[in-house]
């Protein structure tokens, strides 16, 4: 426990590193956040509600953004992990865990400040009638504090994990390739893995999945069963095992 703790500080420090020190990620912060709020009590025309909301949605991307830099970084360092060997498992939760937590950080700061600014601007004749969208999607996630709307969430939350996993799924792939086909290791990793998805794909449309994993009801904004969430958690799974496989085997971070 001793040793994943000082990665998941070593990934913390990568990620301030990244960013920049606190104070400028801070100063940014108030900077935009200060301006947001006097736009939109001065214009109140829903332009500043629509930056935040775009920015949580840009936050679907973020894990995986910090996954890929973070595995790149180690892989300019491979020398000294070759002299001091870490556990896969040990290397990636640290990552996976430090980019969840600075994910966690940013969507919070993003929605409390659509949140601020919506109310801001509710009151603006241009939001009320040519941008309907964003009364919705305030009363979504405000929902969320009441309970309301948490499959979207875990939806939200659970593919923008997902695309993380696969994509170091096909980092590692690659990396594991470069020996062998050099700068072809990339279409291939590609295509192995776009194959095993397209095969995924075959049997989802049995009756066999239908019977083990369409079953359950949970609402959305469109019908989708609780069979289906824990065939996507599978996916997860399957991918974390053969990445930490392919880390402890195949490739020299």
């Amino acid at each position: 426990m001793k040793v994943w703790w000082v990665l998941f500080k070593k990934e913390l420090a990568f990620g301030a590193k990244w960013s920049g020190p606190l104070w400028i990620y801070l100063l940014i912060v108030l900077v935009l956040g200060g301006a947001s709020i006097f736009l939109s009590y001065r214009f109140q025309s829903g332009a500043m509600s629509s930056l935040w909301l775009m920015i949580i949605y840009l936050h679907f991307f973020a894990p995986s953004l910090y996954m890929l830099m973070s595995l790149k970084k180690e892989w300019e360092l491979r020398p000294l992990w070759l002299q001091l060997p870490v556990p896969g498992w040990k290397l990636l939760s640290a990552k996976y865990a430090a980019s969840v937590l600075e994910f966690a950080m940013g969507l919070l700061v993003s929605v409390g400040m659509f949140c601020f600014t919506y109310r801001l601007e509710a009151g603006g004749e241009s939001i009320s009638v040519s941008q309907p969208y964003l009364a919705e999607e305030f009363h979504r996630i405000t929902g969320f504090l009441q309970g309301a709307h948490l499959a979207d969430l875990l939806e939200f939350l659970s593919n923008s994990i997902g695309l993380a996993i696969l994509l170091v799924l096909i980092y590692l792939t690659a990396a594991s390739l470069t020996s062998r086909f050099g700068p072809w290791r990339w279409p291939i990793a590609i295509g192995l893995i776009g194959a095993v998805i397209g095969i995924e794909g075959l049997f989802e449309q049995t009756s066999v999945f239908r019977f083990i994993f369409q079953t359950g009801q949970i609402t959305v904004e469109y019908d989708a069963s609780l069979g289906s969430y824990i065939w996507m958690w599978i996916h997860f799974g399957i991918g974390l095992f053969v990445s930490v496989w392919l880390l402890d085997r195949k490739v020299e971070v």
